[in-house]
């Protein structure tokens, strides 16, 4: 594949250029392959020039005394751009002084060249200073560029030449790395002739380039000359003229300023004390190939990393640390070990590096450092430990090291020989952050029995006695059954987790929950196998011994029976009188959990005292809602069932209907009655039982028999399908009666006579009364109905005395008889 070619531009004062035609600045040739618009926006900002006053004003017109203004940059498009302005007299006209630009435009597949050897970049040799008109405007693209190298053989001696000591030469460079990662200029001006002083500043920056990683020249951009201080895009460095660095000139307060004209730096944060590639890139000045080595360490390394990455100052630190113990110099690390494990484990856990395998060689020759000084007996510090594992935890399912593994054990076990309880404690810390690594160290030591109680026994138990809940502990031993299953076989651990257990359990106030959640959690728990069980029992009987029945829910009744439906029987013989009689109560509510299929009192209460039996009401009772529901009449008639008393008539029962009336209501105690008509346990044969028939006829009479005299509540009472129950609602009816009414029911048949009678005298009394008893009988006519009747001329005596005769009512002759005798009837 053929190289692309480097392509050229010229820019001076001419009769007309590239872009105009009339006379003026304005490129004037260059090369056909080049971009108008690239020309424009990119090299023009750098066609200029601005001549030394001091030869202004003597009006100096000798090219050969004027400094040449070197620049070079990196294009934001990848190019680089190389070019050189200098003074070249009176233009064309003769009147006027002008200067002329040569930029040569490296593209960008070909900038590594001029990297990686700065002397093709800086002693370029093949610049222009005129251009004829008459060759015209095309510039020939060139393969080639000729250059020669101005690296003084002994850089040292020729900065201290120019004024630049070591620390001055130190805080050069750190100002120019620190630039190419910030937006800080760095202004440098040096002392002598102008001219002098220029190419002075491009040997400089021949030397400072050689001590630059290859990423950071990517980026640099400089000018070795300008008469004042600029802020221009792409320049890193500019080189000024005497005395130009001063306030108000352009310079901001975060720039770098080397006056060395003066002897003066201000606005370098420089703290003296070890810079280690700084002294690295000092100390090997002259010897280009150590540092270019170094330089090609860096590349290998950061390939992949973000560009941020690359250009900050401490990258560049740290590797010279790194690069400095793979070439076998020691020192820093035996100065900071526990700092140089960190560097190289925050380099092997950059997801974007692509090539580890020069840190992983390190990592090799750290651990052998490290093991070579425990084998002396000398422990490594804590935090070196801490960094040495992150180091070996940075690299995703790399297989773990036999050496450090064993070497970790070592370790532990000097630490615990020499008494050093916190060092062995952070040593542990820090390995458990790494729970793959910790797991296989872990299991290792199982494989030993003579390291078991010292590794093992003796951390867990200590870590077991740390913690104040349930919920943690459970978690440790989860901890160690998926990091060393061993441990759930090991004796002294599992005493010390029941201990544990059992002890935060007599201190937990939700007795059943805690339980629940240890059965639950071994359940689940992989690995449990039978080694958890004794635990498990003794939980158990602790549970019982512990628990208080009056603090359980219906449902909680059942899950402890579940707990224990599968203990074997040596568990309930070793249980003691009180956690057994709490057993039998356990079991016997369990069976009420629902409140479906509840049994008959005399048979669910079967074989009880009255001490037990009172004790399994009261804790019914407790359990009942607030709020009774139907679906709790059955536990009613549990707790108000009375065993001493005989027969079937053996219920509290006015007791019970006034807790059914207290707890539900009006509605709830005519549910419960009409519930109660449908249970044989209330009946005596056919009747209701004697008993609940007076407790039901007292329920009933309260408030004067209130509850029949509401015309639908009546009609409810009634309602009830049972015969008895209605012959007692009659009873209740009449007894609650008025007294009016009662008199009418007392003496209804004698009553039903006397009016009989009544009726009867008031019809016969009527008809004694008539005058002639014997009179005819037929009814009178119709008003104003005439009649020819014989006889009618006697009615008129008839009628009157018929109106003599007064009506009497039947009640006031039953109440006032006024019965004349018949003689005085005869007289009348």
């Amino acid at each position: 594949m053929s190289r692309q070619p480097i392509l050229q531009q010229y820019y001076t004062r001419g009769r007309q250029g590239v872009f105009r035609s009339n006379e003026g600045y304005d490129t004037v040739a260059k090369s056909p392959g080049l971009d108008n618009t690239f020309i424009k926006k990119v090299l023009h900002p750098f066609c200029v020039y601005d001549a030394p006053r001091e030869l202004q004003e003597r009006a100096a017109s000798d090219p050969a005394l004027y400094p040449e203004a070197f620049v070079s940059f990196r294009a934001e498009s990848g190019e680089l751009v190389i070019g050189r302005s200098v003074f070249v007299g009176a233009d064309f006209t003769g009147q006027r002084n002008t200067f002329f630009s040569h930029n040569y435009v490296i593209p960008a597949e070909r900038r590594e060249e001029f990297i990686k050897d700065p002397a093709k970049l800086f002693g370029i040799q093949a610049f222009a200073s005129h251009h004829e008109t008459a060759a015209g405007k095309d510039l020939p693209p060139v393969l080639e560029l000729p250059y020669q190298s101005g690296m003084p053989k002994d850089p040292k001696q020729w900065l201290s030449g120019i004024g630049v000591d070591e620390r001055t030469f130190k805080q050069l460079l750190y100002a120019l790395m620190v630039s190419l990662g910030s937006k800080r200029k760095v202004y440098v001006s040096l002392n002598g002739d102008v001219r002098e002083a220029s190419a002075a500043a491009r040997r400089l920056l021949e030397v400072l380039s050689g001590c630059l990683p290859y990423e950071m020249r990517r980026h640099l951009g400089f000018v070795s000359y300008s008469s004042e201080p600029q802020s221009k895009k792409h320049i890193h460095v500019m080189f000024v003229e005497k005395g130009s660095i001063r306030p108000g000139s352009g310079i901001s307060e975060k720039d770098f300023l080397f006056d060395l004209a003066y002897g003066r730096i201000a606005q370098v944060d420089w703290q003296e004390g070890v810079h280690s590639y700084l002294d690295f890139a000092w100390e090997y000045l002259g010897q280009q190939r150590v540092l270019d080595s170094f330089h090609a360490f860096c590349e290998e390394v950061l390939a992949g990393a973000d560009p941020d990455m690359r250009l900050r100052l401490v990258t560049y630190y740290e590797l010279c640390a790194l690069y400095e113990i793979e070439k076998g110099q020691m020192a820093k690390h035996e100065q900071n070990r526990a700092g140089i494990w960190q560097v190289l484990h925050r380099y092997l856990s950059e997801s974007g590096l692509v090539n580890k395998e020069r840190l992983l060689q390190l990592r090799t020759v750290l651990f052998r450092e490290e093991a070579a000084a425990l084998a002396a007996k000398k422990l490594p510090e804590s935090e070196s430990i801490k960094q040495m594992l992150a180091a070996y935890s940075a690299i995703p399912k790399e297989p773990i090291s036999t050496e450090l593994v064993l070497f970790l054990m070592d370790v532990l076990l000097k630490g615990k020989g020499a008494r050093r309880n916190a060092y062995v404690a952070e040593v542990y810390r820090y390995l458990s952050g790494s729970p793959e690594l910790f797991g296989y160290v872990m299991r290792t030591v199982f494989g030993h029995k003579q390291v078991v109680k010292p590794l093992f026994e003796d951390y867990a138990v200590e870590r077991l006695a740390s913690f104040s809940q349930i919920g943690p502990t459970l978690q440790e031993i989860e901890f160690w059954a998926n990091t060393a299953p061993q441990a759930l076989r090991n004796a002294s651990f599992m005493t010390a987790a029941k201990d544990k257990l059992l002890g935060l359990f007599a201190a937990e106030g939700q007795k059943l929950q805690a339980a629940l959640h240890i059965h639950d959690f071994f359940e689940r728990l992989e690995g449990a196998g039978g080694y958890a069980d004794p635990l498990l029992d003794e939980l158990d009987k602790a549970l019982l011994k512990q628990l208080r029945l009056d603090s359980l829910a219906w449902g909680d009744f059942a899950q402890v029976v579940v707990l224990l439906e599968e203990k074997p029987q040596t568990f309930f013989g070793e249980l003691d009188l009180e956690s057994r009689q709490k057993l039998e109560h356990i079991q016997k509510l369990a069976i009420l959990a629902g409140n479906r299929d509840v049994p008959l009192p005399e048979d669910f209460f079967r074989g009880w005292d009255e001490r037990e039996m009172a004790i399994q009401q009261k804790l019914i009772g407790s359990l009942l809602d607030t709020s009774l529901e139907p679906d709790s009449f059955p536990l009613v008639a549990l707790v108000f069932y009375r065993a001493e008393l005989q027969g079937q008539d053996s219920f509290a029962y006015a007791d019970m209907l006034k807790y059914v009336c207290e707890h539900g209501g009006e509605e709830v105690l005519f549910s419960f009655v009409q519930w109660s008509m449908k249970q044989r346990m209330f009946f005596t044969g056919k009747y209701v039982a004697p008993g609940y028939r007076q407790a039901l006829k007292g329920l009933l009479l309260e408030g004067k028999g209130r509850r029949l005299r509401d015309k639908e509540w009546r009609k409810r009472w009634f309602s009830v399908r049972h015969a008895d129950f209605r012959k007692l609602l009659e009873e209740v009816r009449s007894e609650t009666a008025s007294p009016i009414v009662k008199l009418f029911q007392r003496k209804s048949t004698a009553w039903l006579s006397l009016a009989i009678l009544i009726v009867a005298g008031a019809a016969g009394g009527y008809l004694l009364f008539q005058p002639d008893s014997s009179a005819d009988l037929t009814p009178l006519p119709a008003e104003g109905v005439a009649t020819d009747e014989p006889g009618t001329s006697g009615a008129e005596g008839s009628t009157e005395e018929a109106a003599s005769a007064k009506f009497i009512p039947a009640y006031q002759l039953m109440l006032e008889p006024k019965i004349l005798p018949v003689n005085a009837v005869q007289e009348r």
